[in-house]
């Protein structure tokens, strides 16, 4: 029992559980940082915008000078040029650029 109720309080902690996330919507205004951050707007529906993200809520970041970053921006650009909608999921925090929420994950439709 008490590894269930660690179990349970690890995940209600989790930063993830407060992370915002955009409904399908389109990109646009890609915004190239001279550190490497890439931001990009979306026109879907946000919801659970973190606090550091409350000033530019319809935008996302990544960091474009990691591995991982590169292929989100790959992908980005893809949708954007297929103008296919797409959904994303942050992290619930500001670390790639200080007022717009890091992207976690997104999916293409």
């Amino acid at each position: 029992m008490y590894k269930l109720i660690l179990l349970f309080l690890a995940l209600m902690s989790s930063n993830n559980l407060y992370a915002g996330s955009a409904s399908s919507g389109t990109l646009f205004n890609f915004h190239f940082m001279n550190n490497g951050v890439i931001i990009v707007y979306t026109t879907g529906t946000r919801s659970g915008v973190p606090a550091c993200a409350s000033s530019q809520p319809q935008r996302f970041a990544l960091d474009a000078t990691t591995t991982a970053g590169k292929t989100q921006l790959s992908g980005l650009i893809s949708a954007h040029a297929a103008k296919k909608p797409i959904t994303i999921y942050g992290t619930g925090a500001c670390t790639a650029y200080g007022d717009s929420e890091t992207i976690n994950f997104f999916y293409v439709q």
